[in-house]
């Protein structure tokens, strides 16, 4: 054995953090213990990893703590902006024909502006509806919000 008797080769030598999701190895974030050579040859080179240093350690643990304060921070506005809107009553003044029909159908977009209007920031795409509405009535209508938040609202469609 002679100058090679102490030397020890761990076949998984290096701990790294990936950037980014890699098939069959892990999630972004995750740190996980790979080859040397398949860290140095594809995960380095493909800036799929780095190095699990103290320092790119610590700057993981920092951006997932400032992730987790973004999506803590989120949910609160979300919330209540849910709790605000749940009953709120959007009354809409709409032309409508001889035959009671409304020239151009209330959908999501129009329900936005309006709630914008009323100060209420939603994107469209969290409103529900199964069609657009084309005649003036009372409708109520329900809103689902990133993280599992919902509220219905009333919405009164009247002739302008």
């Amino acid at each position: 054995m002679g100058k090679r008797s102490g030397f020890c080769y761990n076949r998984l030598g290096m701990k790294v953090i990936l950037i980014t999701d890699v098939k069959d190895l892990g999630k972004q974030g995750e740190v996980v213990e790979v080859s040397d050579g398949h860290a140095r040859n594809f995960l380095f080179p493909q800036n799929l990893a780095v190095a699990a240093t103290a320092d790119s350690l610590k700057q993981q643990s920092e951006k997932e703590a400032a992730l987790t304060r973004k999506e803590h921070r989120e949910m609160s506005v979300v919330g209540d902006l849910a709790a605000s809107l749940e009953g709120f009553e959007l009354i809409m003044q709409e032309k409508v024909s001889e035959g009671g029909v409304l020239y151009a159908a209330v959908n999501a977009k129009e329900i936005v502006a309006a709630l914008k209007k009323e100060g209420h920031k939603v994107d469209p795409e969290w409103i529900e509806l199964e069609h657009p509405f084309k005649e003036p009535g009372d409708y109520t209508v329900r809103i689902s919000f990133p993280h599992g938040f919902e509220a219905e609202i009333k919405l009164v469609i009247e002739e302008k």
